[in-house]
C-alpha cells in the first residue's frame, strides 16, 4: 500500500478475515492511514486512492455475515439484546415488569412495549427475519442505545413515549425506521458487494474512528427521525420520507467528508426543503429551462399568469363553499354557506341545514360590503382560535382557520372560518388577499404558477424542438460605415 504511482493494480481478494483486520487495527493501522496518506500534504496517487477504495471495501464486506443472518427466535443471546433494547428505552416500566405480575401479564405488556417501539410485530424476531438487514438492524439498534444513550433518549424514547399517546398515524416507527435505515445505508455502500478492479471511490470517514458504520447509522436515524417531523409525515408516508432520506444521505456521500463529524453537519445542511429545491433546480436543468433567455421568458409571463390564478380564485369565491361552525363545547355541528357576488362587491352568507343542497345567492340573509373589510387574519391570529385555548383539537384547527375583520358601526367585528381542507384554506385567503390588493403567497399559488410557467414555456417553445438554446444572446453586429441605403420616400417617381 505504501505506492502512490499510477500503476494498475492486481485484483483485489474478495474476503479480508476479521482477525485481520483486528490485528492491523491494534496496531494503530487506521490511524496512521487516516493522518499521514489520507491527510498527507501528497497528493493521492491512483493506485492508493484504489487501494484505500479496497481496504474500504473489505472493511464493510465485514458486516455482510450479520446482513444476511435472520435473527433466531430461539437464540437466548438474541432474545436477551431485544430485551435489553426493550428496557433501554421503557426504563422504569422495565423495572416494575417482574413483580407483582403473572408471565401472561408481562408478555402482554412486553409485545405492547414492542409495538410501541416500532416494530410491526408484537414478537420483534419477525420484522429482523428479513435478510438483509438481518441481524445487524439489531446490532445499530443496540449500538445507538448504548453508545448514544442521550441521543437515543430524544429520539427512540421521545417516539415511544410521546408518540404513545398521539394517533398512531403520527409516529415514526423506530424499530421500523431503523431495519429500513440499516438496508438504505447497505445499498448505498455497497456491503457485500465485490471488489471492483479500478474502483478508487473510497470515504475518507470511513478512515477517521472505528465502528464508523454503526456512527453512521447513529447519524442517519437522528437524520431520519428530523425530516419525518419536516415532512410531518404519517404512517402512510413512510417510504416518501426514506426516499428523502435516501437523497440526503447519497449527495453527502458524494461529498466524501473527511469525518463523520463533517457528514453530521453536512446532512443537516439539507433539510426537506433544500431537498425539493435542488431537486426543482435539476429537473429545470435537464429541461434546459435555466438558460438566460428562458429565464427572462418565464418572467414576462408570470404578470400575465398571476392574473390568471387571481381570476380562479375569485371565481372559487364566487361558488362559494360550505364551512362547519365551531360550537362552544367543540362540537362541529352547524353549517353555514358563504359566497361572493359576482360583481365582486359583497360577501354573500348563511347559516343551512345538513345534507341541504347549496342555496342560491339570494337565499343568503347575510352581506359584507368587501369595501368594509379592513384585514385578513389566519392561524392564531384568528379570534375564533384564541378564545378557545390550546387544546390539541384547536391545534389542529390553526393551519385551516381564517378570519376578516371589518367595520360594525364603531366597533370592529369578525367573520371566522374554518376551512373544511387544506386547499380550501389557500384558495379562500388568496382570493380574499386579491380582493383586498395583496399578494397571493400561499403554497398552492405558488405550486399552480410553476405548473403554468412550464407549460406555457414549453408550448412557447415547440418550434425550437431539438434546437440548442445558447446561454449567451448572439453579438450585436457593428453599425454600418454609412447609412446611404436609407431610402427617402417622399421623392415620388416619374
Amino acid at each position: 500500500m505504501a505506492a502512490r504511482g499510477g500503476a494498475k493494480s492486481s485484483k483485489p481478494p474478495s474476503h479480508l478475515p476479521q482477525h485481520m483486520l483486528d490485528y492491523l487495527w491494534q496496531r494503530n493501522l487506521r490511524q496512521f492511514i487516516y493522518k499521514n496518506i489520507i491527510h498527507s500534504a501528497t497528493p493521492l496517487g491512483d493506485e492508493m486512492a484504489h487501494h484505500l477504495y479496497v481496504l474500504q471495501a473489505l472493511m464493510l464486506g465485514l458486516l455482510e455475515p450479520r446482513m444476511r443472518t435472520p435473527l433466531d427466535p430461539y437464540s437466548q443471546e438474541q432474545r436477551e439484546q431485544l430485551q435489553a433494547l426493550r428496557q433501554a428505552a421503557f426504563e422504569s416500566e422495565g423495572e416494575s415488569l417482574g413483580t407483582g405480575l403473572s408471565a401472561d401479564r408481562r408478555r402482554s405488556l412486553c409485545a405492547r412495549e414492542f409495538r410501541k417501539l416500532g416494530f410491526s410485530n408484537s414478537n420483534p424476531a419477525q420484522d429482523l427475519e428479513r435478510v438483509p438487514p438481518g441481524l445487524l438492524a439489531l446490532d445499530n439498534m443496540l449500538y445507538f442505545s448504548r453508545h448514544a444513550p442521550s441521543a437515543y433518549s430524544r429520539v427512540g424514547n421521545r417516539l415511544v413515549l410521546e408518540n404513545s399517546s398521539r394517533e398512531d398515524k403520527h409516529e415514526c416507527p423506530f424499530a421500523r425506521s431503523s431495519v429500513q435505515l440499516t438496508v438504505l445505508l447497505c445499498e448505498l455502500l455497497r456491503v457485500g458487494e465485490p471488489c471492483s478492479e479500478t474502483a478508487q471511490d473510497f470515504s475518507p470517514m470511513f478512515f477517521g474512528q472505528d465502528q464508523s458504520f454503526h456512527e453512521l447509522f447513529c447519524v442517519s436515524i437522528q437524520l431520519l427521525n428530523k425530516t419525518w417531523k419536516e415532512m410531518r409525515a404519517t404512517q402512510e408516508d413512510f417510504d416518501k420520507v426514506m426516499q428523502v432520506v435516501r437523497e440526503q444521505l447519497a449527495r453527502t456521500l458524494a461529498l466524501k467528508p473527511s469525518s463523520l463529524e463533517l457528514f453530521r453537519t453536512k446532512v443537516n445542511a439539507l433539510p426537506y426543503g433544500e431537498v425539493l429545491r435542488l431537486r426543482q433546480t435539476e429537473r429545470l436543468h435537464q429541461e434546459g429551462t435555466l438558460a438566460p433567455p428562458i429565464l427572462e421568458l418565464r418572467e414576462k409571463l408570470k404578470p400575465e399568469l398571476m392574473g390568471l390564478i387571481r381570476q380562479q380564485r375569485l371565481l372559487r369565491l364566487c361558488e362559494g363553499t360550505l364551512f362547519r361552525k365551531i360550537s362552544s363545547r367543540r362540537r362541529q355541528d352547524k353549517l353555514w354557506f358563504c359566497c361572493l357576488s359576482p360583481n365582486h362587491k359583497m360577501l354573500q352568507y348563511g347559516d343551512v341545514e345538513e345534507g341541504a343542497s347549496p342555496p342560491t345567492l339570494e337565499s343568503l340573509p347575510e352581506q359584507l360590503p368587501v369595501a368594509d373589510i379592513k384585514a385578513l387574519l389566519t392561524g392564531k391570529d384568528c379570534p375564533h382560535v384564541r378564545e378557545k385555548g390550546s387544546g390539541k383539537q384547536n391545534k389542529d384547527l390553526y393551519e385551516l382557520a381564517f378570519s376578516i375583520s371589518y367595520d360594525h358601526g364603531e366597533a370592529e367585528a369578525y367573520l371566522n372560518f374554518i376551512a373544511p381542507s387544506k386547499r380550501e384554506f389557500h384558495l379562500w385567503t388568496d382570493g380574499l388577499s386579491a380582493l383586498l390588493g395583496g399578494p397571493m403567497g400561499s403554497e398552492q399559488t405558488r405550486l399552480d404558477l410553476e405548473q403554468l410557467l412550464t407549460m406555457e414555456t414549453k408550448l412557447r417553445l415547440l418550434e425550437l424542438e431539438n434546437v440548442p438554446i445558447p446561454e449567451q444572446p448572439p453579438p450585436i453586429p457593428p453599425p454600418p460605415t454609412n447609412f446611404n441605403f436609407c431610402y427617402d420616400c417622399s421623392i415620388t417617381e416619374p
